[in-house]
């Protein structure tokens, strides 16, 4: 009889090699990250784009040490600590320069109005922010924001009103961005809310300028500077800017 072959079974090699592939990616992973925790601490932090804060108060209010890990920093977090500690910061830039150093870049903001509340004035940004409160001498400076008071005021947060204003602090804000926007800051006195359906301007020292709540800000602006532009220097009134043709405005001289 012939003899049987003998048949040899060759190992399968695939579930070892499964596991082994992952396991070196993860390895090299931890690799990699022991050693970016091992090398990259933070020596220095450089602050640039500052004028109203020192440097060393901008570094101090990040919250980084030295020592700390560069490449494990939370930036969302320093974002946030600068807008709230330091107020007049409206923007924050942060990288890394590796090896060891944190840049912060930051843009600083100004106050542009002032709004009572809780028995004081709040200086205010042009993007709504609450950046100092100030007694009614170092309010005068600014523009005024009657009939409304900030709700709950705290420096650093953005300003609230009362639900029953007939402005929001949102839309406020976009007023305040549009006259910004359209170089009118200087010349606006005062923004009176007291009005159930419209607000009032006092405007150049010489206006009533009458506009809805719920106006197209910028276009209105820009229409208000159209209007004063071809009367006189001398001439004084009111300007009412809630006709039904939205591209019109009405002068009426003071007397008439």
């Amino acid at each position: 009889m012939p003899r049987k072959r003998k048949v040899r079974r060759r190992r399968r090699r695939g579930g070892v090699e499964r596991l082994i592939r992952p396991m070196s990616v993860l390895l090299a992973a931890v690799a990699v990250v022991a050693a970016l925790t091992l090398f990259f601490k933070v020596d220095r932090v450089v602050v640039t784009g500052n004028s109203r804060y020192q440097a060393d108060d901008i570094a101090a209010a990040t919250g980084v040490e030295r020592g700390d890990n560069l490449i494990l920093l939370d930036k969302r977090g320093i974002a946030q600590r600068l807008y709230t500690q330091l107020p007049y910061i409206m923007e924050v830039r942060i990288n890394r320069q590796l090896p060891n150093t944190l840049l912060v870049e930051v843009t600083e903001t100004q106050a542009i109005a002032a709004i009572q509340g809780s028995g004081a004035y709040w200086l205010l940004s042009a993007n709504g922010k609450l950046l100092e409160a100030a007694d009614a001498a170092g309010a005068q400076d600014y523009m005024d924001i009657l009939g409304a008071q900030a709700q709950g005021p705290e420096v650093g947060t953005f300003l609230s009103l009362p639900e029953e204003s007939p402005l929001s602090a949102e839309r406020l804000a976009e007023l305040l961005a549009a006259l910004e926007e359209q170089g009118l800051l200087a010349r606006v006195d005062d923004i009176d809310l007291s009005g159930a359906e419209e607000l009032v301007l006092n405007y150049d020292g010489r206006f009533r300028v009458e506009m809805f709540y719920d106006a197209d800000f910028s276009f209105k602006l820009h229409c208000l500077k159209e209007a004063v532009s071809r009367l006189e220097p001398n001439e004084k009134g009111t300007i009412r800017m809630t006709m039904q043709n939205d591209n019109e405005a009405r002068f009426i001289p003071s007397g008439g």
